[in-house]
């Protein structure tokens, strides 16, 4: 039972290690691209350090409301990985004075090593985000869901746990053509961390991990 936590565990630090897309849609035919530095934090000797996945995101805006992306795994490949993410969102609530405005965005996973190696990860996140200042500056809260499709795992085990959630919390500093954020995100507390290959940081002592990201947008 363990060794299927731990599995299942470590799957999902390599595949949602990453920080939220475009939790507000760009404007109407509005591009953005993207590029995010960050993970979970382990302890390297004396320190405490963030494992470097680099991200490459590219955004469009469909409408006011409505954003399609593309992201790119660039840490992934460089170990023969190739990891893409396709996904939009769409804001369904607005923001009235100090009461946040509402946007879901809708994942889908794609990871590739080979043919025997091969696999569809669906995500969903819920994101609230409040502007706020002249440049409206964003501050948002949401939680990534990340489910597993397959019943069983390799030689027909179980799959014990198929919904891993991630609470999340951030700041974008707006400015007219360049966004700058910050993020932190709780990633799956509800599943064991101990006697993994390396040795997580996080709040919950021996559950989950605790990530810290940094990105920088460029639109245009």
């Amino acid at each position: 039972m363990r060794f299927r936590i731990i599995t299942l565990f470590l799957t999902c630090l390599l595949f949602s290690c990453a920080p939220a897309r475009f939790v507000k849609p760009l404007q109407k035919k509005e591009h953005a691209a993207n590029v995010s530095l960050g993970g979970p934090l382990i302890k390297f000797g004396t320190a405490t350090i963030p494992i470097p996945f680099i991200t490459a995101n590219y955004g469009y805006g469909i409408d006011s409301t409505f954003t399609g992306f593309a992201s790119f795994n660039v840490t992934s490949a460089f170990y023969g990985n190739f990891q893409m993410e396709l996904g939009a969102t769409k804001q369904i609530l607005k923001q009235h004075k100090y009461i946040p405005a509402l946007s879901v965005t809708p994942i889908a996973n794609i990871i590739y090593k080979n043919k025997d190696a091969k696999k569809l990860y669906p995500q969903l996140a819920v994101n609230a985000f409040l502007e706020y200042g002249k440049r409206k500056n964003i501050v948002y809260v949401g939680i990534d869901n990340w489910f597993e499709l397959a019943s069983k795992r390799q030689y027909e085990i179980k799959q014990q746990n198929r919904w891993i959630f991630m609470p999340m919390i951030g700041h974008s500093f707006t400015q007219k053509k360049w966004n700058f954020n910050i993020e932190a995100k709780v990633i799956a507390p509800n599943l064991s961390n101990e006697k993994l290959v390396v040795d997580y940081v996080t709040p919950f002592n021996t559950k989950g991990a605790f990530g810290v990201y940094l990105g920088i947008t460029r639109k245009f």
